[in-house]
Parts: C-alpha cells; sequence; structure tokens
C-alpha cells in the first residue's frame, strides 16, 4: 500500500514556532475574500451537496482502495445528474488506489480558504508513507464553481507515526479556534491532532504556479486523554476515538467534541467526551470539559431545549448499559456541558419498540432542526434491530427537541419496513448505520439521510426522508438510491457506510 505522495512544503519559520508541520495545498483557484461557504456546499450554489466514503470499494480491481461519491444539490433536493466519484486514480489525486488503503474511511468539509466554495477532505487510514505501514494519508478536494477540483493535495498527516497509527479514522471541520478560517480535526489509533488553516504560509512550485496558488495549514499533535503512550495499533485498533463539530457555549464558531475508547486502558479511565475549547491566541485548544461515559458510539450536538447553548448526545450501542444500547444526554451550559447527565433508550416513555439485545441503538447520530420551531432534534441510528423476522433489518428513531430538550414525547420509528419509506425490511441490511440530518433542498426543514450498507449484499443503500413541521413521519416523498445512480454497482460500494454530515 505504498505511495509517492505530494511532497510536504514545510513552512519552516512559523512552523517550528508552532511546533508543527506546514501541509502545502495546490488548489484550482487563489484564495479570495468572499464570505465563507457553508459545509459540503462544493459549487458555492446556497444548496448542500452529499458526500459518501465507500472505503471498501474497489478501484482498478483492488479490493479496500476506497472511493467517494459526491452528489450535488438544488432546491428538488439531490441531482443525481450531476455526480462525481473520485478516488486515488483519479487524474490530478496524489498517490496511486492500493488494495486496503480504505480512502472515503471518514469525510469532513468546510470552506478552509474563505474563497465562497467548500472544500472536502478524505482520510485512507491504511495509507503507507515510507517504509512506515498503516499510518494514514489525508487529501483535500477544493471547491470552486463547477464543483469540487480533483487538482487536490495529498500527503501524509505526519512524520513518525507508528505502524499501524491510522490516523484519519475520524475527520471534523470547523472553526476551531475562532481565528479567520476553518480549521481540520482528525483521530488516530496513536493520538489526535487538527490542521489550522493559515493563508500566510505559501510556497509556490510549477504545478502550483499552473493551477494558480497554494493553501497551507499549520499542524498541531495531541495526546488522547489518558492515552497510553506505547500504543501499537494494528489494522482495527481496539483504541477508537472520534471527533465532531459542535456550537455549545456560542454560535460564533464550533467547539471540537473527541470521544475516546481503549479497552486496555485502566478500569474507569476507558471512555471519555472532552469538549475543548481555543485558547486567546487561537494556536491551541483546551479542554473545557471532560465527561467519562459508560461507553462512547456516536455523538451530536445541538440546542436541543433553545436556550442557545449546545447540549451533547452521545450514543452508547452496546448491551452493558440498557439492552440494546442508550443515549447519555448532557445539558449545555455557559461553561460547557454538565458532566451529569440523564439516560435515554428504547425503554424510556415516549419511544417506540422494546429493547433486545444488539439493536445498537445510538450508533450513530446526527442533530439538526427538522421541524422549524428552533430547537435542534436528534435522529438515533439503531442498525442492529430485528423487523419483523429479518435480524439485523436496522431502523432509526426521531427524536423532536423540547422546551425540556431531548424526551420521548413525540419520538417518531422508521424502518424499510415503514409506510412510504422505499424497499422492505430485510435480513443484515443495516439501515440506520449512518444518519445525517442536512437542509438538502433550503428549505428551513433537515431532510435525514440514512445508510443502509448491508442493502443487497453490501451494495448499500442512501434514503432521503424530507423533514417538515411533524418530523420525518407520515413519510412522503421518501428516496432510495443504489449503487446503481453513480455507476458503483458489482464493486463493494456499500453505500450508506460513512456519510458526512
Amino acid at each position: 500500500m505504498r505511495t509517492r505522495l505530494l511532497a510536504r512544503a514545510v513552512a519552516t519559520a512559523t512552523a517550528a514556532a508552532l511546533g508543527g508541520l506546514g501541509l502545502a495545498a495546490v488548489t484550482a483557484a487563489p484564495a479570495s475574500a468572499a464570505t465563507p461557504a457553508k459545509p459540503y456546499d462544493f459549487n458555492g450554489d446556497g444548496y448542500v451537496d452529499l458526500a459518501v466514503g465507500s472505503p471498501h470499494g474497489k478501484v482498478g480491481g483492488r479490493g479496500g482502495a476506497g472511493f467517494v461519491t459526491v452528489t450535488y444539490g438544488r432546491s428538488a433536493g439531490l441531482n443525481t445528474a450531476k455526480r462525481q466519484v473520485i478516488h486515488q486514480n483519479t487524474t490530478g489525486v496524489g498517490g496511486t488506489a492500493e488494495s486496503g488503503d480504505h480512502f472515503g474511511y471518514a469525510v469532513a468539509s468546510a470552506d478552509f480558504d474563505s474563497d465562497g466554495f467548500a472544500d472536502l477532505a478524505v482520510s485512507a487510514p491504511d495509507e503507507d508513507s515510507g517504509s512506515a505501514t498503516n499510518v494514514g494519508a489525508l487529501t483535500i478536494f477544493w471547491g470552486m464553481s463547477s464543483g469540487l477540483s480533483t487538482y487536490a493535495t495529498t500527503d501524509a498527516f505526519e512524520s513518525g507515526l507508528p505502524n499501524g497509527a491510522r490516523a484519519g479514522t475520524s475527520l471534523a471541520a470547523g472553526n476551531f479556534n475562532g481565528l479567520e478560517n476553518a480549521d481540520l480535526a482528525y483521530t488516530g489509533a496513536a493520538g489526535w491532532g487538527w490542521f489550522a488553516f493559515d493563508p500566510s504560509i505559501s510556497s509556490q512550485s510549477a504545478k502550483a504556479a499552473r493551477i494558480g496558488g497554494t493553501r497551507a495549514f499549520v499542524h498541531q499533535r495531541l495526546p488522547l486523554p489518558g492515552g497510553r503512550a506505547d500504543v501499537r495499533a494494528a489494522a482495527a485498533p481496539s483504541v477508537q476515538a472520534k471527533v465532531r463539530p459542535g456550537y455549545s457555549v456560542t454560535k460564533a464558531h464550533p467547539d471540537l467534541v473527541l470521544t475516546w475508547y481503549d479497552p486496555e486502558a485502566a478500569a474507569g479511565e476507558q471512555n471519555w467526551v472532552v469538549l475543548t475549547q481555543p485558547t486567546n491566541e487561537g494556536r491551541s485548544l483546551n479542554s473545557r470539559t471532560s465527561i467519562k461515559t459508560p461507553a462512547v458510539g456516536g455523538a451530536a450536538v445541538g440546542d436541543f431545549n433553545g436556550d442557545g447553548y449546545g447540549d451533547l448526545a452521545v450514543g452508547r450501542p452496546g448491551d452493558a448499559g440498557h439492552t440494546g444500547g442508550e443515549i447519555g444526554l448532557y445539558k449545555g451550559t455557559a461553561e460547557g456541558f454538565e458532566t451529569t447527565g440523564t439516560v435515554l433508550n428504547t425503554a424510556t416513555a415516549g419511544v417506540p419498540g422494546t429493547p433486545a439485545t444488539g439493536d445498537r441503538f445510538g450508533a450513530d447520530l446526527s442533530a439538526a432542526d427538522v421541524d422549524k420551531d428552533g430547537r435542534a432534534d436528534l435522529a438515533i441510528g439503531a442498525p442492529g434491530t430485528k423487523v419483523g423476522s429479518a435480524t439485523t433489518a436496522g431502523g432509526l428513531f426521531l427524536l423532536l427537541g423540547s422546551a425540556s430538550g431531548i424526551t420521548g414525547s413525540g419520538a417518531q420509528w422508521l424502518s424499510q419496513d415503514t409506510e412510504g419509506v422505499p424497499g422492505g425490511a430485510e435480513k443484515n441490511d443495516k439501515f440506520g448505520y449512518q444518519v445525517a440530518l442536512l437542509d438538502l433542498t433550503r428549505d428551513g426543514y433537515s431532510d435525514l439521510v440514512v445508510g443502509g450498507p448491508g442493502e443487497n449484499a453490501d451494495e448499500g443503500s442512501l434514503t432521503v426522508l424530507r423533514g417538515r413541521s411533524t418530523g420525518v413521519r407520515p413519510v412522503t416523498g421518501a428516496v432510495t438510491y443504489g449503487p446503481g445512480t453513480w455507476k458503483v454497482y458489482g464493486i463493494g460500494a456499500t453505500l450508506g457506510l460513512v456519510v458526512g454530515d
């Protein structure tokens, strides 16, 4: 899986002063002073575009090389006639598609260079670099008026990582340090870090001059909370860490939520949720709130009670807490999240269903305003749920925000057997493996994108459910997309395994 990556340009003086490396990025156009685009609006038309990772997909016959499909938005919803399939064999992308790289394992978006077009970050956590194996690589595709440019940046996350570090198992983007430009955070098996975009750092090369300019980041690496210094992860590490953006105490810029799980850590130190905030100079992140939690699955931040502070939902999809899984809810305050929360599961009053072992309630979470009442709602994936006689058919819940926050009142359940949802519930569909709340039509109602990566023997599917004042039920106008939409049938697309939100 060794790849010859694009050369890294190190901004020596600045990077040395900050203790980081500069990651030079070739783009399609120089930065401008335009109003930054919203995440995932790659062509700057005001509509959210959909990016879906297929890290186990074949490229050029190489299994697990991975690819990403992009579909552009419009007022009527996704425009499947305007789409892209991008991978490491795409012209302009550094490296080569190789077996087991898992390109598309994580995706994130922000307008890093503030040019009015959102950009897309894609990880390949099992990419090799030099003699180091499975250390991870990052590719950034830059937005422009016609969509994502494939003249992208590809580079290793950092040098000196141990074999199996798998940097890029998750990505999160946002203006975390409160400066002018958006930043990019990542996790891996041996630590985590973030790239602060700094337009003052630049370098020129023949290709950069031809394309029109460069972009540069400054790298900061941070240890996992309570992490072991001697971590040497395998290709499928036991250490799991994820980052998510979330507006907690201010809507001026997001904070960064890190969830961490290490089964080999000391008792009581295995699971953490950490909320970070920028320091006064904006170059580093400090912990605002640290929460020990019984387990960690999905995580999402939203103002569920409408008081102006973001609240935290943490999924615990195992059976150790409540049978079938649960979520922990932590109220937001001016100082961050309260460290003592409440628990909700399918035994909570108002929540449909009956708890069953293996439901994986809380496997993935997404927060946004579906019913346009000014409060965030919460989508909860439960991909292991048995529907009728179909085991692991999967489903999801939509819990509506209220003055009391997230409760079971008015909770909605959906599966592929729900009236109006295309298809039918079948064994191992894993519907609800990924859930993403995105306002695809720009009408103020967030729509629900549901991944079912096990559909049709792991070909996968994506289902879009329209948001409205009543939530997503009764279901009308729902659409399901399969691999044929992007002409990736038969190459292990597992659509719905990774959905950008």
